[in-house]
């Protein structure tokens, strides 16, 4: 079964959200400084896009189970080999800063850990089966987060 990254983002807020009623409500973010969350979901909504809008003019999938047509490399990607995934963290972050209790900050942590092991690893291999050399030069390049 092919789960997209951000399908598993929602389960990890699911789970967070499961997690807010067993344990104990303990608030890291307190108020008014929560509303500094929205600020990181709208940052990160806004690097999905900005990255999404880049694969759709380059006509390369943005499925991450599609095979690759180019390597994108401008705009995020001079800064990080996975944007997207940087995204979503960022996303998940600020829906953590704006709840502000303990468990919501589990579901970025347990999000970019799962990126980290499981998906990027095989999209690295992709590219680098996809572009040989161009991947490599990139990848020596790129941090893979930032």
């Amino acid at each position: 079964m092919r789960v997209i990254p951000p399908i598993v983002g929602v389960l990890y807020l699911g789970a967070a959200w499961g997690l807010e009623y067993l344990l104990p409500n303990i608030r890291i973010i307190s108020l008014p400084y929560h509303r500094l969350g929205l600020v990181l979901i709208v940052a990160g909504t806004m690097l999905a896009v900005w990255c999404v809008l880049l694969f759709k003019r380059a006509r390369t999938p943005i499925d991450t189970y599609g095979t690759p047509r180019v390597l994108v490399v401008d705009g995020p990607f001079r800064f990080s080999r996975s944007p997207m995934y940087v995204s979503l963290t960022v996303v998940l972050s600020g829906i953590a800063v704006y709840l502000g209790t303990l468990p919501w900050f589990l579901a970025p942590v347990a999000f970019a850990l799962t990126m980290n092991a499981s998906y990027i690893p095989r999209e690295e291999r992709n590219l680098e089966r996809q572009f040989g050399q161009e991947y490599l030069d990139y990848k020596n390049r790129v941090r893979r987060w930032l």
